[in-house]
Formats: structure tokens, sequence, C-alpha cells
């Protein structure tokens, strides 16, 4: 499944334009954050999806050309973070699942910083990078659903380094 750009609900190009709005860019409608899309990362047979590791995180760092690496890498560096924890909880002896769901929180909070940095700059952060958070922040329920999308993000941050500006 193609990873989905985002695509305001409202017509509009969403950010802050004038008049102060939200995502919908127009001030008399409520802020709303990009509705979560599907993520598929596991095939019936229970393998990992491998278009991830190929055309879905080529598609997607190409839409990220404009994103800096440094930004990108402050994103995966949490992420990794959060890998390493649960790796060493796991090291010590304790269930995968129930390291992960003591992880959870913290992995949620990946979208609240995307959103954060959107809201700041949004170059920096533009809608499809927002989007990844959103449809993946939702779409992570176990700790194996964790590591395909560590997988799937380091694809990403692969095909950037190729793609996205040089600085």
């Amino acid at each position: 499944m193609a990873q989905q750009p985002y695509r305001s609900q409202h017509g509009g190009q969403g950010g802050r334009g004038p008049g102060g709005g939200g995502f919908g860019g127009n001030s008399t409608e409520p802020k709303s954050l990009p509705t979560p899309q599907p993520v598929v990362y596991f095939q019936p047979d229970g393998s990992l999806v491998p278009t991830l590791m190929d055309s879905q995180a080529e598609d997607l760092a190409q839409s990220l050309s404009q994103v800096t690496t440094t930004q990108l890498r402050r994103f995966y560096d949490d992420v990794l973070t959060l890998r390493q924890r649960l790796a060493a909880e796991q090291r010590q002896g304790h269930d995968k699942e129930s390291v992960f769901n003591n992880l959870r929180a913290d992995f949620k909070m990946l979208k609240a910083k995307a959103v954060y940095a959107h809201g700041r700059n949004q170059k920096t952060v533009p809608l499809p990078l927002l989007q990844f958070f959103i449809d993946h922040v939702a779409a992570v329920n176990n700790a194996r659903d964790f590591e395909a999308f560590c997988k799937h993000f380091q694809a990403v941050v692969a095909f950037h380094k190729f793609y996205g500006e040089k600085n």
C-alpha cells in the first residue's frame, strides 16, 4: 500500500495564512489534524511488506526533498532511542510486548513533536512528513509493528540522504 500524501479536506494549502487559521488555513474553520491513513506492515503470510523498504520509502523521501537531513535525523534519533530502550529491557529478560507498552506513550509523542515542528515551520516539517507520523503512530499497535516501522523509517532516511537537500 503506497503512502498517500496529505490532501487538505478543505481544499486549501493548509497552514497559517492571513487570518491565523490552523491546518485548514481559514480562521472560521476549527483547527484539525490530518486524518490517519491506514498503513499495512505485514503481508497475509506474516512477512514484512517489501515495498515499505523500497518504493514507499523512496516515494516519501522524494516528497521530503526540501527537509534537511538534520531535521529528519532528529525524529529518527528519537525512534532509535526507543528501539534501544526496547532492546535493553529485553536483554534484562523483560517481555518485549510489556516493554513496548511501557514505551508506547513516548512513541506517541512523535506525533506531538511533528505537529509542534510543523506549526513552527512548515518548510522543515511539511505536510507529507506530518502525515507520515500521524499515519504510523496510529498504525503501530505492538512491538512487531514498531520494529516494522523502524525498518521503514530507516529506509526513508537512507533514500532521503540521496534525494534530500544538501546541507
